[in-house]
């Protein structure tokens, strides 16, 4: 036995499995700081590995943290489990035809997909857009079947690619009767609901490169530490890990659009 866990130690790859633990720890510190760090793993993922296959190994690490965030708002009483729940089953709907989706689409087309919401995401973090939250007490009939379509639709999103679901979850908060503090704890709520089935969806596909998972999810869980015993209220570090999300997304973006190759050829 101790063999072949001596086989197996020489054969990893520590420099490439360095790279994805940095790149969780740096996720870590970006979420806790202000959201977006799936969009960080998910670029380091794409990397060495398919879009489908980055798509699946980035969902470990999410359904973890969310799942720490969830504990944690509850513990201090901020979650509104049985408010929360109709946003969390239209989400959960959503989601689940989102990943079945993604699961079946040809590879090239997830590429452009995902390079378009990164081109999305990089103007929304370049000019960030502040998002204000009045909570709306009384829900009309209407509202909240317009409610349930849109957290569908965000909830599909989510399951479809899942980068800067934060975003745009807070946004559809907005229109309910949460204020920000709460918001953000249905927000982990939701996505943690979602993520638990979705990211089987991925595992009964083959979609997930486990080791890899692994690493990025311990990486984020000592990012978060990090974050919150050294970072939090720091502007330069606030300011550093905003310089480098954006060039991940830009890197991103040049290897989904293929524009280097593109670029080459006139060189």
């Amino acid at each position: 036995m101790w063999q072949e866990i001596l086989t197996f130690l020489s054969n990893i790859d520590y420099l490439r499995y360095s790279f994805y633990m940095l790149a969780g720890i740096m996720a870590g510190v970006v979420n806790t700081l202000a959201g977006g760090g799936s969009i960080f793993t998910l670029s380091a993922l794409l990397f060495d590995l398919s879009a489908g296959m980055a798509n699946g190994t980035n969902r470990l690490g999410i359904l973890l943290q969310n799942m720490m965030g969830v504990i944690t708002f509850k513990r201090s009483g901020l979650l509104d489990v049985k408010a929360s729940t109709p946003y969390m089953i239209a989400s959960l709907i959503g989601a689940l035809l989102g990943a079945l989706t993604a699961t079946d689409i040809d590879g090239k087309i997830l590429e452009w997909v995902i390079g378009g919401v990164m081109v999305f995401m990089l103007i929304m973090t370049i000019f960030k857009p502040k998002t204000q939250i009045t909570p709306n007490l009384a829900l009309s009939k209407k509202r909240k079947v317009l409610n349930f379509i849109i957290f569908m639709i965000v909830g599909f999103y989510g399951g479809f690619v899942q980068a800067g679901i934060g975003i745009l979850l807070i946004v559809a908060l907005s229109r309910t009767q949460f204020s920000l503090i709460r918001a953000n704890a249905v927000k982990m709520l939701i996505i943690f609901a979602y993520t638990v089935p979705v990211f089987l969806i991925f595992v009964y596909h083959g979609q997930v490169e486990w080791f890899l998972a692994a690493w990025l999810a311990l990486g984020q869980v000592i990012g978060t530490w990090i974050a919150a015993k050294f970072a939090v209220g720091n502007p330069k570090i606030n300011q550093v890990v905003r310089w480098v999300l954006i060039a991940m997304m830009v890197i991103t973006i040049i290897k989904m659009f293929h524009l280097w190759e593109y670029f080459m050829q006139f060189v």
